[in-house]
């Protein structure tokens, strides 16, 4: 009886780390998102320095959070919010290469609270 006991508990405590799995991979997923939201528009702001074109203005991108692993309905998170950090030039010594180093940080709200994510990349002209 003890041992049956003992088990029940050890399989409980088990099942309870299943929804913190479920919302880690969901927090990990917005990420990656936020992420490839960030590496975008560093792309367009890449491709407007390349061509001398003006740099793309901050914009927001909507979150696809998936489906909600409890009801099976779509989760509502609201959009990403890409505001562009700007590029500056940096000069190397003995490079005639304008060398720009541009950054972008995306944030979004995700339970109550404001996460970010700050991508940095360098252009060469």
């Amino acid at each position: 009886m003890l041992a049956i006991v003992v088990v029940a508990l050890s399989v409980l405590a088990m099942l309870s780390i299943v929804p913190f799995g479920f919302n880690s991979v969901q927090a990990n997923s917005l990420e990656v998102q936020a992420v490839a939201v960030a590496q975008q528009y560093l792309d367009d702001e890449h491709n407007a320095l390349s061509h001398s074109l003006p740099t793309p203005a901050a914009t927001t991108a909507p979150i696809d959070a998936g489906l909600s692993y409890m009801g099976g309905s779509t989760s509502n998170y609201g959009s990403f919010n890409v505001a562009p950090d700007g590029c500056a030039t940096k000069q190397y010594p003995g490079s005639s290469a304008n060398v720009y180093s541009c950054s972008v940080t995306v944030t979004w709200t995700e339970s109550g609270a404001s996460r970010t994510v700050t991508v940095q990349t360098y252009v060469t002209k």
